[in-house]
């Protein structure tokens, strides 16, 4: 099992690393100091279980987790904290459990023996494991897991970028072209304000006027296509 500490603390990080490195199920680990730094890693070098530190400067462990659980294959995560008040958040996230520091050498062998045994029924709670990735979108009641097959397309509007999925209408976190470096083999552009999955993609048309439309699997109305992204896009429909 390869594992990843997050911690700010130097000394929390530390002890953990070396309670880490003796047990016989973890075959690697690794730390970061930040929740960017923990981001970065992973989309390096993923691993199977994390170690997070709910409270950190930057990003928070909660959100660096809500944002790890949108991978194809999202990792274990287990809280590290000197707060049990978080216990609700871990789970709401889908935490396999919590630590409370200072961590007990007992209390760890217990959430590695859990990561081994839920990381597949984790995954399992995400949705079926082939549909691909899992972006958390926001909505009148907080935010909602959902899967990209749920999508439409995804459109930007001034300070705003609104994904239509299967639900409704989304407001999404991310901007296009952070969507697109996220994604690249899912989403594809067809206007300088519209991404659209790739699974999505029906059928390409021109109109009496040489204007370009794009028609999506599961959606009545047509999409505009500027005609730098129609020529990108045509290769898409041949074969």
């Amino acid at each position: 099992m390869k594992v990843l500490v997050v911690d700010d603390e130097p000394l929390a990080r530390e002890r953990l690393m070396r309670l880490l490195e003796s047990e016989d199920t973890v075959t690697q680990c690794f730390s970061a100091a930040n929740g960017q730094e923990a981001l970065t890693r992973m989309t390096t070098d993923p691993v199977d279980l994390v170690l997070l530190d709910i409270r950190m400067p930057g990003i928070s462990g909660l959100e660096v987790s809500e944002r790890m659980m949108e991978a194809t294959q999202p990792p274990a995560i287990v809280f590290c904290t000197a707060y049990d008040d978080y216990a609700l958040d871990a789970f709401r996230v889908q935490a396999v459990s919590y630590l409370l520091k200072p961590v007990k050498r007992e209390d760890l062998n217990r959430v590695l023996r859990q990561a081994g045994q839920l990381n597949r029924a984790q995954l399992n709670a995400l949705g079926d494991q082939d549909a691909g990735p899992v972006l958390t979108l926001q909505t009148g009641r907080g935010k909602e897991r959902i899967p990209l097959t749920d999508l439409y397309y995804f459109r930007a509007d001034q300070k705003y970028v609104t994904a239509l999925c299967r639900q409704g209408e989304r407001l999404c976190d991310l901007s296009l072209k952070q969507l697109e470096e996220r994604w690249p083999d899912h989403l594809v552009r067809v206007h300088r304000n519209t991404l659209v999955p790739k699974q999505r993609l029906e059928k390409l048309s021109r109109d009496s006027e040489g204007g370009f439309w794009l028609r999506l699997r599961g959606l009545e109305e047509s999409l505009p296509v500027s005609r730098r992204f129609a020529r990108e896009l045509k290769p898409l429909f041949e074969g």
